[in-house]
């Protein structure tokens, strides 16, 4: 399930292709009007960690050019709850590297506001093309 303009949207991105890999920064605005939070949760919404995780995999496939699937995941730290409301801005974080296999991936989700940063996840896994 592709969540990108359902979920979130992209509002600005910019990478950076290395030698040892490429970076991406996204600056994505949550859709509060989404069914995910209708069902997660009525009332008192919140970003749950598997469309986290699905949303770095999505920026990950705008980075590669490449449909990806999850292979493996190492560490995946969901560090602070991310509503729409409290935070209707996140930035995603990628250092995408072309492995033997695929992609190894770290990212991070953290706020977009002035002043504040927290981290919401943190995310180190490996990443096939499908």
């Amino acid at each position: 399930m592709l969540l990108e303009n359902k979920y979130y949207q992209v509002t600005d991105m910019q990478t950076d292709a290395q030698a040892d890999g490429s970076t991406a920064i996204y600056h994505i605005s949550l859709l509060p009007d989404c069914d995910v939070y209708r069902g997660h949760f009525p009332g008192k919404p919140v970003c749950p960690g598997v469309c986290n995780m699905e949303t770095i995999k999505e920026c990950a496939m705008h980075v590669t050019g490449k449909k990806l699937f999850i292979s493996s995941i190492k560490q995946c730290r969901l560090t602070a709850v991310a509503t729409p409301e409290s935070c209707p801005s996140l930035e995603v974080r990628l250092k995408v590297v072309p492995t033997e296999n695929g992609y190894a991936i770290m990212a991070t989700i953290s706020s977009t506001q002035t002043g504040m940063h927290k981290v919401y996840m943190e995310y180190k896994g490996e990443m096939i093309a499908v």
